[in-house]
């Protein structure tokens, strides 16, 4: 859908160009499919179906959920006061993914404020979030 929204496009063709030949490698979730249908089904569920086909396109590879995953979910919600995107960021700390490419900058920026507790906390990397349109967010 992003590649169809007249702001978007450039900078997320660009993402999605890098990924497919392989400048960086993908990580993904299945809970991602549940946000797109979810979220594209109250405008078109054409569209929702689209966007989940593509998603599944993707040369990403998908990062499983298990009980570790809600322990890690757990503190970072409490840390953040973040609830669903701490499941994708309990994913990311789980696999020691460093860089997060997402628009959600809000939520995100919640999660990097608390992501040195979580670092103690649960041993894990640093981070950094990419925003497509916004370059590298920095958080005070």
């Amino acid at each position: 859908m992003a590649l169809k929204h007249p702001d978007f496009y450039r900078d997320c063709y660009n993402v999605l160009n890098m990924l497919v030949t392989k400048e960086f490698s993908g990580y993904g979730s299945h809970l991602v499919l549940f946000e797109l249908f979810g979220a594209l089904s109250r405008i078109s569920v054409e569209a929702a179906y689209e966007a989940v086909n593509s998603y599944l396109d993707l040369p990403l590879t998908m990062l499983e959920l298990n009980r570790e995953t809600f322990d890690y979910a757990r503190e970072i919600a409490r840390l953040s006061k973040v609830t669903y995107d701490s499941l994708h960021a309990a994913l990311v700390a789980q696999n020691d993914v460093d860089i997060v490419v997402s628009e959600d900058i809000e939520d995100w920026s919640r999660i990097l404020r608390v992501w040195p507790k979580v670092k103690e906390k649960l041993k894990v990397k640093d981070l950094t979030l990419i925003s497509p349109t916004k370059g590298v967010i920095k958080v005070e």
